[in-house]
């Protein structure tokens, strides 16, 4: 059998002409690349906003408002860690390696990186040396890469009461990309954690990390789950990549099995009057309007829907701050 016939053959019923087109696209990268590519550099789940904003949001559902200061440290570590990325990408991440060795309370660094402003947000990590850090993972690869926050979730996790489990999806979940790190923060004992993916290499891999959680081959197009199945829905970067009926499709599948709360995250979010829908091969890479999502979500009859932009919370919580990626953003909606 090929592997093209293997793909079809385990997409789910009701998988469409686009549901096997994008199994075949992903699929051919091969599962190391897949296990791999979206946990590097400003993507890895420990330096990257939105998913320490979803775990945050995991840790508040549990327990409401009892980790504020840990969450407040963590995204600081994940803000400095993202400059990082972005000083590697325009060529000044040396010079800023150095004076945060050599003069941690140089005017030259933005307020938000300089020895002061760090003393009073954490002490489980200085920037200088989360800067070593992302110098090494820079040439060996983010893979291994580890944030001290783990440890201090872990220890705080301990802490929660039996109760108060709640059931999450996460689509497009790729090889655990996410999850992989929700669990290393002990942040997924309280979950009953469903992932779906389009891609069976995907799902291959994370059932090799993960043999007891339930991930399975799916279509966020057409989900084989019953309705308001789920406490929590999430997703990462996954609409930019629809053709526009795919998108309302997906996105009308993700409020019809939620019970509780939305929470999307998208790399390609804007305040664009219309989506602006670009193909690419086997797929789609979408400029998509903030509004018109938020419109479709009301249409799916969701009530309370937020656009939170990452680079604007970053910047007004951290001065000096730069996001590497103007449209990122999460959308945090409720289904009626």
């Amino acid at each position: 059998m090929t592997d093209e016939n293997q793909n079809a053959r385990a997409m789910p019923p009701g998988g469409g002409g686009e549901a096997v087109r994008l199994a075949r696209e992903w699929s051919r990268q091969g599962r190391a690349h897949l296990d791999s590519y979206l946990v590097q550099e400003a993507e890895n789940p420990c330096i990257n906003a939105q998913s320490v904003l979803v775990r945050a949001l995991v840790a508040d559902r549990r327990q409401p408002e009892g980790f504020g200061v840990l969450i407040e440290e963590e995204l600081y570590y994940a803000a400095c860690g993202s400059f990082g990325v972005l000083g590697r990408r325009e060529g000044w991440f040396e010079r800023l390696r150095r004076l945060l060795r050599e003069d941690p309370e140089s005017e030259s660094l933005p307020e938000f990186l300089r020895a002061g402003f760090a003393a009073e947000r954490t002490g489980a990590f200085t920037p200088a040396g989360l800067f070593d850090a992302l110098a090494r993972a820079f040439e060996e690869g983010f893979d291994g890469f580890e944030s001290p926050f783990g440890a201090r979730w872990g220890t705080a996790m301990a802490e929660w009461p039996a109760g108060g489990r709640f059931a999450m999806l996460e689509l497009a979940c790729g090889s655990a990309n996410d999850y992989r790190y929700l669990a290393a923060h002990g942040l997924a004992g309280g979950v009953d954690f469903t992932g779906v993916d389009i891609c069976p290499e995907n799902i291959a891999n994370a059932r090799a990390r993960f043999p007891a959680v339930d991930f399975r081959v799916g279509d966020a197009m057409a989900l084989d789950f019953g309705d308001r199945s789920f406490d929590v829905v999430c997703a990462f970067d996954l609409f930019e990549h629809l053709s526009p009926e795919g998108m309302e499709a997906a996105l009308a599948e993700a409020v019809r099995v939620c019970r509780g709360e939305l929470w999307l995250s998208f790399f390609n979010l804007d305040d664009i009057p219309c989506h602006e829908i670009h193909p690419v091969g086997g797929y789609h890479w979408n400029r998509l309007s903030a509004a018109e999502i938020a419109a479709s979500l009301e249409g799916f009859g969701c009530g309370g829907v937020r656009v939170v932009s990452i680079p604007s919370e970053l910047e007004e919580r951290f001065p000096g701050y730069r996001h590497y990626n103007a449209e990122a953003r999460i959308v945090i909606a409720a289904p009626a």
